[in-house]
């Protein structure tokens, strides 16, 4: 039986505005490239953007819950980023 592939949450904060994104994947360096190449409608406008926080999870249900927690709250959001930050 094969290994279900890692899943991600992902924030991305827009060099453009200040604007920040929250999403899930399982590949964030291909899901970055759709957002920066204007492919995700909701987030072509506001383009360029780069990865603020990632935390991966067991899987894409795990991921699709915490995205949408994160969504409904803008206070869990913030709190989620601080403790996923990427250092750049």
């Amino acid at each position: 039986m094969g290994q279900k592939p890692m899943s991600y949450v992902y924030a991305i904060k827009s060099m453009k505005e200040e604007r920040i994104y929250v999403g899930h994947t399982q590949d964030i360096e291909i899901r970055l490239k759709y957002h920066n190449s204007g492919y995700v409608k909701s987030t072509a406008k506001y383009r360029p953007w780069i990865l603020i926080a990632l935390k991966e999870v067991k899987n894409k249900n795990e991921a699709r819950w915490i995205e949408r927690r994160l969504k409904e709250s803008r206070g869990k959001r913030i709190k989620w980023i601080e403790q996923n930050s990427i250092k750049h």
